[in-house]
């Protein structure tokens, strides 16, 4: 076995084990939050996941203070339904569309989209680091669902 391997596994199992508790840190955040009112939770929920991050970022050992920018590309919609209807005078079709309205006189959402994650910027004190820097890479991975060239990780003065 070469050096490199076993330095590749260490590596690895720090970025594993920093995820973990980046994981568990996350999580406890989450018991310990009210629930907020369904109608303003997707309005508040994306500037609060970069405070989040950044909370449960420097937790992890050799990350230090940290600052978290995310960049949020198109694809916030909703989808709203409609009650089509089709009426036919003799060989032509005529097609008649209307938007479903609860009884408050608001359309009825059949399901709502957020948007994408573009890419993120990570500032913390330890991200000169190759270890911390590979752990907020990981990490954000993790919590984000998006690629590693879509991160990166800076050196806070």
């Amino acid at each position: 076995m070469k050096i490199t391997d076993l330095k590749n596994k260490k590596e690895l199992m720090f970025a594993l084990f920093a995820t973990g508790v980046l994981l568990l840190a996350v999580s406890k955040t989450d018991i310990a939050r009210p629930e907020k009112p369904q109608s303003t939770q997707v309005s508040e929920t994306l500037p609060d996941i970069e405070k989040r991050l950044e909370n449960a970022l420097s937790t992890v050992e050799g990350v230090g203070e940290v600052k978290v920018l995310i960049y949020y590309g198109d694809g916030g919609q909703k989808i709203i339904a409609k009650d089509k209807t089709e009426e036919r005078d003799g060989d032509k079709k005529h097609f008649e569309e209307k938007t479903v309205l609860t009884d408050q006189n608001e359309p009825v959402i059949l399901q709502e989209n957020t948007r994408r994650t573009e890419g993120v910027l990570i500032i913390a004190q330890g991200g000169a680091d190759p270890k911390t820097r590979a752990a907020l890479i990981s990490a954000a991975q993790a919590l984000l669902g998006i690629e590693a060239h879509k991160i990166e990780v800076l050196k806070m003065k």
